[in-house]
C-alpha cells in the first residue's frame, strides 16, 4: 500500500508526497525516529535522510508501533488518499481495493486514534471510503455498529437508507434503528447505551407493531453525497456524489416517527436502565428484581426467571387460582424484611407476575396490603388485567371487605353468599372483565385471610351518626343497582347495618325507596306525543311490541344517569369505608373530604375523616420564558416549576412530572443530562427526595 519509483506527481504538486524514491539517501545510523525533523505538511523526497530511514523502518516493521512520529503516519495515509481519491476515481476497476484500505484505515485509527488531527482526517476519509465502495448489495447487508460518537453519519447508513427508497422498499428493523440512532434530531439516552441489547429487541418489537414491514420513504431530488479535504497537500478538497441513490436521512415524516417510536422504547426501558445503574454488577441483569422492570414483550431467559415461573406454574397445578403461602414467595423473591414485603418489592413482583399473564392477592398497585407470610392468591389474570384501581373497582373492593368483616365477625355468611356479593358487585359497579376475575382472586383472599376485627369497632365507635347512615345509604343503593333484590343480599344487609349500629329493620324499606324513587323533575318542556289531527284515544301495545325507548313492554328501565349520578354522590363515603380497613401501624393523613364547602352525606353530616389515600395531582402551569436550550417544551415546564423550591419529594415530584405529560424517571435522566452538558453539575439530587443543585439549575435556566 506505498508508491515506490520515479516520475508519480499528484494533482496539485510534483513529486507525489507519499512516492519513496529509492534513488534518494537514507541514513540508517541515526535515524529521526522521534520526526524532530519533519515539516509540517512532510514529503518522501523533502525528508531528511535520518527521517527516510525511520519512516522506512516503521513501515517494514508491520505500522503499529504506537510511539512512531505521527508525521510518519501521515505521510503513509497521503498515499491511501492519493489511491483512493486519484487512482480509483480514474479507473472502476480498482474499486475492489476500497475494502482493503478501508480495513487499513481503520486499523490506524486503533492505533494512532488518540491523536486528534489524525483522528478527524481518517474518521472523514473512512466516509469517502464508504461511498466509493458502497453497492446496494453490500449496503443493505450490514447496519453500521451503534456508536457512542453519532458524528459523522456513517456514509453506508446515507447509501442504504437511498437504495431503500430509490427501489420502494421498506426499511428492515435494524435498519431503522441505526437511522434513528444516527438522525441528527434523536439524541440517545441512557438506556440505549446501558442496555443495548434489550433496546434493539423492544425497539425492533416496536417497530414491527407499528409500521407492519418498514417505513416507506418517498425519494428526494438530492443524491448522496461527500466533500472531504484531504490531509495530503497533494490532491486538496474532493467532491463526490453518487447517482441515482437520493439522500433520505433527514426525511421529516420519517424523522418524526422514528424520533416518537426511539423516545417510547426510551421511557419503556428507563425503569430497568436505573435499576443496571443502581446494581452494575453483571448478574443483576438476570436478578427477579431487574427482570420485572423489563416489558412484558421482551422474552426472558435467565435461569432465574425460568425456575420461579416454573414454581408458579406448579403452585396452579392447571386451576385458575390457587391460595399459596407468602411465605414462600418471600423466601423466593429478594426481599429486605423476611417477614413482609415493601411496596417497591410487591410491585415488582406483580410486574414480573404479569408477564407470565398471572396476578397476585393482595397487590400493592390497586390498593392491597404488601404481600406477608400469610396467605396470598396466586391466579390468571387473562389478557386484559388492570395495573392500577379504578373508582368502581375501589368501591367494590371496599364493599367485599366489609362483608368479610361480617363474615369474621358472627361466622355466619356462607362463601355462597359472598359470592353472590362479588357478581351483583360487578353489574351494579360496571367492572371490566380483568376487574371481575381480580375480584374473584381478592374474595378467595379475604375468605382465607385472618381478618382483624379488633380494632374495627373503635372505628366505627368513632363514627358520627351521619356518617354510619351515609355507608348505610350506600351499600343499599349499590344493592339495588340492578333492580334486583334477592333474599340473600337483604339478609347480608341487615348484618351489616347491625355491624353499624343501624336498625337492620330499615333495610327493606330503604330498599324500596330507593327501587322507586322517581327520577328527577326536568328543567325543560317535556315532549308527551307528537301533535295530530288523529282521533282521540290509545292503543295498547301488545306484549312484543316495543315502546318508544325501543325496549319491549312491560319490563323495568334502568335510568344509567341516575344509577352514576348517586354513585358519585357516594365517593365520599367509599373513601371513608376505606379507612375502616386500615392498618393500625401506617401513618395516617389527614384530611377534611370537602366538595363545594361541604359533604352531605346521610342526614347532611360533614365527613371529616383520617383517608389514606395520595394527594390530588398537581397541575403544572404553562412553561413562562419558553423552551429551555437542550429541553422539550413539557420537560422546560416541568424545570421551571421545580425551580420553585430547593426540595421535592418522590410522589409530588411524579405527580408534576404526570401533568406535564412526561414520564419521571426519564425526565429525571434528561434535565441532569442537560445539566451535566451545561454545567459539569446535575440539576437533580437523591432518589426518595430529590434536591435541586443550584448550580446545575443556574445553568440551565440561564
Amino acid at each position: 500500500m506505498v508508491y515506490v519509483g520515479r516520475g508519480l506527481s499528484s494533482p496539485k504538486v510534483n513529486p507525489e508526497p507519499s512516492l519513496i524514491d529509492p534513488s534518494l539517501r537514507v541514513d540508517q545510523r541515526r535515524p529521526d525516529s522521534a520526526g524532530r525533523t519533519l515539516g509540517y505538511w512532510p514529503t518522501y523526497a523533502g525528508l531528511s535522510a535520518g527521517a527516510r530511514a525511520a519512516y522506512l523502518e516503521w513501515l517494514s516493521s508491520g505500522r503499529s508501533n504506537p510511539r512512531a512520529a505521527i508525521g510518519y503516519v501521515f505521510l503513509y495515509f497521503y498515499g491511501l488518499e492519493r489511491r483512493a481519491l486519484v487512482d480509483i476515481a480514474a479507473d472502476k476497476s480498482l474499486t475492489g481495493e476500497v475494502g482493503s484500505i478501508r480495513r487499513e484505515v481503520d486499523r490506524l485509527l486503533g492505533v494512532y486514534g488518540e491523536n486528534g488531527s489524525f483522528r478527524g482526517y481518517a474518521s472523514q476519509f473512512l466516509t469517502v471510503l464508504d461511498l466509493l465502495g458502497a453497492t446496494s448489495d453490500a449496503a443493505i447487508s450490514t447496519p453500521p455498529p451503534l456508536l457512542r460518537q453519532t458524528y459523522p453519519v456513517p456514509m453506508v447508513l446515507r447509501v442504504a437508507l437511498g437504495d431503500f427508497a430509490a427501489d420502494g422498499n421498506p426499511v428492515p428493523a435494524n435498519w431503522a434503528l441505526a437511522w434513528a440512532w444516527y438522525h441528527p434530531e434523536i439524541y440517545p439516552r441512557t438506556p440505549a447505551s446501558r442496555c443495548p441489547d434489550e433496546f434493539a429487541t423492544l425497539f425492533a418489537l416496536r417497530y414491527r407493531e407499528r409500521h407492519g414491514d418498514g417505513l416507506k420513504v418517498r425519494p428526494t431530488g438530492r443524491p448522496v453525497k461527500a466533500s472531504y479535504y484531504t490531509a495530503s497537500s497533494g490532491i486538496g478538497g474532493a467532491e463526490l456524489e453518487m447517482s441515482g441513490v437520493p439522500d433520505v436521512l433527514e426525511s421529516p415524516a420519517a424523522g418524526r416517527a422514528l424520533r416518537e417510536l426511539f423516545d417510547r422504547v426510551t421511557d419503556e426501558l428507563d425503569p430497568f436502565s436505573r435499576w443496571v445503574g443502581r446494581n452494575p454488577n453483571p448478574t443483576s441483569r438476570d436478578a427477579l428484581a431487574g427482570a420485572a422492570l423489563l416489558p412484558a414483550e421482551l422474552p426472558t431467559s435467565n435461569a432465574a426467571v425460568t425456575e420461579f415461573r416454573s414454581w408458579v406454574e406448579q403452585a396452579l397445578a392447571g386451576q385458575d387460582a390457587a391460595v399459596i403461602d407468602g411465605g414462600e414467595l418471600l423466601r423466593r423473591w429478594p426481599v429486605a424484611n423476611s417477614a413482609k414485603m415493601s411496596k417497591p418489592e410487591t410491585t415488582a413482583l406483580a410486574s414480573l407476575l404479569g408477564q407470565f399473564g398471572v396476578g397476585v392477592e393482595p397487590d400493592v398497585r390497586l390498593g392491597g396490603a404488601p404481600v406477608t407470610s400469610g396467605p396470598a392468591v396466586l391466579f390468571r389474570t387473562g389478557p386484559v388485567s388492570p395495573a392500577a384501581a379504578t373508582p368502581m373497582y375501589s368501591a367494590a373492593m371496599t364493599l367485599l371487605h366489609l362483608a368479610a368483616v361480617v363474615a369474621a365477625a358472627d361466622g355466619n355468611v356462607s362463601p355462597d353468599e359472598q359470592s353472590h356479593l362479588v357478581e351483583h358487585l360487578n353489574a351494579a359497579l360496571h367492572l371490566t372483565e380483568g376487574e371481575r376475575t381480580r375480584l374473584r382472586a381478592h374474595l378467595t383472599w379475604l375468605l382465607n385471610d385472618e381478618l382483624k376485627t379488633t380494632g374495627l369497632k373503635r372505628r366505627l365507635e368513632a363514627l358520627t351518626s351521619a356518617q354510619r347512615e351515609g355507608i348505610g345509604q350506600l351499600i343499599v343503593t349499590v344493592a339495588a343497582a340492578d333492580g334486583v333484590i334477592s333474599p340473600e343480599e337483604v339478609t347480608s344487609l341487615g348484618k351489616i347495618y347491625r355491624l353499624l349500629g343501624l336498625d337492620p329493620a330499615s333495610v327493606t324499606s330503604r330498599l324500596h325507596v330507593s327501587m322507586t324513587e322517581p327520577a328527577r323533575p326536568s328543567t325543560s318542556p317535556v315532549r308527551v306525543r307528537e301533535a295530530t289531527p288523529e282521533a282521540a284515544g290509545f292503543a295498547v301495545p301488545t306484549q312484543d311490541e316495543p315502546d318508544a325507548r325501543g325496549a319491549s313492554a312491560p319490563g323495568l328501565v334502568l335510568d344509567e344517569d341516575v344509577i352514576a349520578t348517586k354513585l358519585e354522590e357516594t365517593a365520599e363515603v367509599t373513601a371513608l369505608l376505606r379507612t375502616l380497613f386500615t392498618e393500625d401501624d401506617q401513618e395516617p393523613v389527614s384530611a377534611t373530604t370537602d366538595r363545594g364547602g361541604s359533604s352531605d352525606i346521610g342526614d347532611g353530616g360533614l365527613v371529616t375523616a383520617t383517608i389514606h389515600a395520595a394527594a390530588p395531582p398537581m397541575v403544572a402551569p404553562p412553561p413562562a420564558g419558553g423552551v429551555i436550550s437542550g429541553l422539550d417544551a413539557s420537560t422546560s415546564a416541568l424545570l421551571r416549576v421545580l425551580a420553585e423550591r430547593k426540595a421535592w419529594t418522590r410522589v409530588e415530584f411524579d405527580d408534576l412530572a404526570a401533568a406535564c405529560g412526561v414520564m419521571p424517571d426519564g425526565a429525571i435522566d434528561m434535565l441532569n443530562e442537560a445539566a451535566i452538558d451545561a454545567t459539569g453539575e446535575p440539576v437533580i439530587e437523591g432518589d426518595d427526595d430529590l434536591e435541586m443543585n443550584p448550580e446545575g439549575l443556574e445553568g440551565l435556566l440561564a
